[in-house]
This record gives structure tokens, C-alpha cells and sequence, in this order.
């Protein structure tokens, strides 16, 4: 009778072995998911390192619906090409509102720190000459507006020190605020002690 009982207890140590790699294994994935995130980008073989989160702020459209609103998405992104790194934020400029058969200028964005003003004026390039033959993340909506905006450490810096940090986007001779909305500026710190270059 003592032989089954062998048998029982070296599967239950088989088992338990096995629970413990595979619980060790996802330990490990998840620890790599939260941090920069870091790929080669196969059309412009530059290595692109990307924060683990975004910067996002949204501003209310209630004349369209009561929870439409209007957002921008800062994606902040180190490219490096051939050793040479440079600092950006791939924005996207989008809504979840249905604006067919409705023409609005995509305006001029910036950010406010502390009072400190912050173009976000698109790089002078396409994306893909700034080496960007494919997104950094997926695109939040089906319709969005793509803006590179050169930046530097100084200013990841500044936005990670700040109180206070909302957008503004001018159209039309008018300014329309945009509020945080997902506040990951903690991210700016790992983009930039992430052995990206840019120390």
C-alpha cells in the first residue's frame, strides 16, 4: 500500500514544481511589461523605445453628447538611429465624436507646466524620416490626427517636476483646454534612465 502512496506524493512534487516555473515565468513577463517598451522598427531600422504610459488629455464636446469628448494622446518615444538618439512625442489627436459632413481645423497644441508654455508644434519631417515606419502603440481611434513633436530631456524633466499640466489647442483665434485625463509623467522618468542614450 506504501508504493501508490510514492507515486501520489512524487506527482504532487511534480505538480507543484510545475505551478511554481510557470508562476516565476509570469512574474517575469509582467515585470517586463512595466517598463519601456523597446522594438526595432523593420522600415527605418531604428530602435524605438517607447514609455510604459501615455500622457492624455481630454476636453468635453456637450453640445455633441453628453460624455463626447475630444482627447490628445502623448506617446513619449526615444529613437535611436545608428547611436544617434532623439527624444519625441508621437501625438494623436482624436475624438469620439461622429464629426462626418463637419470641417474643423485641426488647430495648434500646446502644453502648459506651471505656467510654462510647451509647443507642440509637428517636427518639420514626415514621421517616417524621423524614423517612424510604423506606430509606437495602436492608434486609439479609427479617425485621428498624427503629430511628431521634437523634444528634449530638459523638458521631459521640467513635465515630470510640474504641478500643474493641462493642453491647450488654438483654432479659429480661440483657446479650447484640454485636462489631464491619464497622468503617466511618471513614465518620462524610466523613458529617461532607461539606458536610452539620452543621459
Amino acid at each position: 500500500m506504501r508504493r501508490p502512496r510514492v507515486a501520489l506524493t512524487r506527482r504532487a512534487t511534480a505538480l507543484a514544481a510545475t505551478l511554481s516555473v510557470a508562476l516565476l515565468a509570469q512574474g517575469c513577463a509582467t515585470q517586463e511589461t512595466q517598463g519601456t517598451r523597446e522594438y526595432l522598427d523593420e522600415h527605418t531600422a531604428a530602435t524605438i523605445t517607447v514609455a510604459s504610459k501615455n500622457l492624455v488629455f481630454a476636453r468635453g464636446r456637450p453640445e455633441y453628447a453628453v460624455n463626447a469628448r475630444d482627447y490628445l494622446t502623448l506617446v513619449p518615444v526615444d529613437v535611436n538611429r545608428a547611436g544617434k538618439h532623439a527624444l519625441y512625442f508621437y501625438c494623436y489627436a482624436w475624438s469620439t465624436v461622429d464629426k462626418r459632413g463637419t470641417v474643423e481645423s485641426p488647430g495648434q497644441f500646446e502644453l502648459v507646466a506651471d505656467g510654462r508654455q510647451i509647443s507642440l508644434a509637428p517636427a518639420a519631417t514626415q514621421p517616417h524620416d524621423l524614423g517612424f515606419g510604423e506606430l509606437p502603440i495602436t492608434a486609439p481611434a479609427r479617425t485621428y490626427l498624427t503629430i511628431v513633436v521634437p523634444t528634449t530631456r530638459e523638458t521631459l524633466q521640467f513635465l515630470t517636476r510640474s504641478q500643474q499640466v493641462f493642453a491647450l489647442r488654438t483654432r479659429d483665434g480661440l483657446n479650447e483646454r484640454f485636462d489631464v485625463w491619464e497622468d503617466g509623467r511618471e513614465a518620462l522618468g524610466e523613458l529617461l534612465h532607461g539606458g536610452s542614450g539620452t543621459r
